[in-house]
């Protein structure tokens, strides 16, 4: 925000000039107080001989409004700031002079400005005394000016004071996150969860990111634990990380453990802290979600609603040969068009070492063991047909379906008790992710540029708010 202009310099005030001292060297907004104090009560400051030798360029500001404020700025303003003072302002005040007399305009002089209407002399601005108007209208416009630079100096400081810190990640609740800090939690949970920032430039700064709002989602949710007395006990927090150490290195594995740590770059005591914090969100969740039944009745309509994709799904053996381009994949579909046996071509040019040996053969797979593309084009042919040329992750797919085995629909005993807890966790989630995002809506997190994440009041993910899914612990 810009610097608010300074109004003038400071002088020494006479005995006379009483409560209008408008000086440089102070703050703004007591810059602009003093104004508006001169403003409200004109008659706390002498008169001056300066008012009687007023130009034609003064003239009454209840005869022409605004312009003629624009006038007695012009003139108060004198010449330009630096230059010497105006000899008159040290003259004795005028023994013929009432402060703060009113304007009645009936002194019968035509054509004469009556002694009201001019200005009183107020403390000197760029070297002469700065006029405030008597008239009421001159007065009232004085302190409209006078609120103005008010609301400006109090928006600097105001800016001033809620900026955030340089090093800042994030903000909430009067509470900083440095970037410092925020790249500690990083670290505890590569140790944890194996998360690793992404290489590419645009996937860090988005990872970069979605890690703020993470981290302050679960400051959020650390101040909603504690207002809740949640507490979780030491023993709970070691129990816990003892189990996780013997799954990931194996029985007697706590020098290993440290070992990785220290290669990620944190300790012990901040994957306890990311521990203690996720055991502390489950009570959490556990409070907010309170109990959730499900009648027989929702039970059975949510089976009827689900039936066509409960039981045992569609399955399919495959032979598949993958290649490097798609000219290598069409050439290879007019072989088999051609009548040469789908064994032979796959041993002579599949890139996959697993099933060259074996004709391609994939066995029986569904379509969800496969990679989308791939799935789609193999589920969308009949049995005996080719499918592809088709692009995957390791090259282009031909292939051929050898059988299929149809989807055998579930009874409704056979997945009662699964489909029930099925429908507990996702009334769960949502009853958990609608208070969720009601505090993140009212913490009013207000995050750096550079880790603004995209949707600062969207709900993250279950993995983002817990756990991250996936991956291993580095070694």
């Amino acid at each position: 925000m810009p610097q608010q202009p300074v109004i003038g310099t400071r002088t020494e005030a006479g005995p006379a000039e009483t409560g209008a001292d408008v000086d440089a060297d102070r703050p703004e907004a007591s810059q602009a107080s003093q104004v508006a104090e001169a403003a409200a009560n004109p008659g706390t400051s002498s008169g001056n001989a300066d008012a009687e030798r007023a130009g034609p360029h003064e003239a009454d500001v209840d005869s022409d409004g605004l312009a003629e404020a624009g006038s007695d700025s012009t003139d108060a303003g004198g010449d330009a700031p630096g230059s010497a003072p105006n000899e008159s302002a040290d003259e004795p005040a005028d023994a013929g002079d009432t402060p703060g007399s009113a304007d009645t305009g009936g002194d019968g002089d035509a054509g004469q400005p009556d002694e009201s209407d001019k200005a009183d002399p107020v403390q000197p601005v760029g070297g002469r005394r700065l006029r405030m108007p008597t008239s009421r209208r001159g007065r009232l416009l004085a302190a409209v000016l006078a609120l103005v630079l008010l609301a400006g100096a109090a928006g600097v400081a105001w800016w001033r004071i809620t900026a955030l810190p340089s090093d800042a990640a994030f903000r909430y609740d009067g509470h900083v996150v440095t970037i410092d800090q925020l790249d500690q939690r990083i670290d505890a949970l590569r140790a944890l969860y194996g998360v690793e920032q992404p290489q590419d430039p645009g996937k860090a700064d988005t990872f970069r990111r979605d890690v703020a709002k993470s981290v302050a989602v679960s400051e959020i949710l650390d101040k909603a634990a504690a207002d809740r007395q949640i507490v979780v006990a030491d023993k709970q927090v070691e129990d816990t990380l003892g189990r996780y150490v013997e799954q990931q290195f194996g029985p007697g594995g706590n020098d290993a453990f440290v070992k990785a740590l220290g290669n990620v770059g944190t300790s012990e005591s901040a994957v306890r802290d990311e521990i203690r914090r996720q055991l502390t969100v489950s009570q959490l969740m556990q409070q907010v979600v309170g109990t959730i039944t499900i009648s027989d009745a929702d039970l059975k309509a949510a089976y009827d609603q689900r039936k066509g994709t409960l039981g045992t799904p569609e399955k399919r053996t495959l032979r598949n040969i993958v290649v490097a381009s798609q000219q290598d994949a069409q050439s290879v579909l007019d072989q088999l068009k051609a009548g040469t046996p789908i064994e032979q071509v796959a041993a002579t040019r599949s890139l996959d070492a697993s099933t060259r040996d074996k004709g391609g053969s994939l066995g029986e797979v569904a379509r969800a063991d496969l990679e989308q593309p791939v799935g789609d084009a193999a589920f969308g042919v009949g049995s005996g047909q080719f499918y592809g040329p088709v692009q995957g992750a390791h090259g282009w797919n031909v292939g051929r379906v050898d059988a299929i085995t149809p989807f055998v629909p579930a009874t409704y005993e056979q997945v009662a008790d699964g489909l029930r807890q099925a429908l507990k966790v996702e009334r769960s989630l949502a009853v958990w992710r609608g208070w969720l995002g009601q505090q993140i809506h009212d913490a009013g997190v207000e995050y750096a540029d550079a880790y603004r994440p995209a949707d600062p009041d969207a709900v993250p993910s279950i993995e983002s708010v817990g756990a991250p899914a996936g991956g291993e612990p580095p070694r």
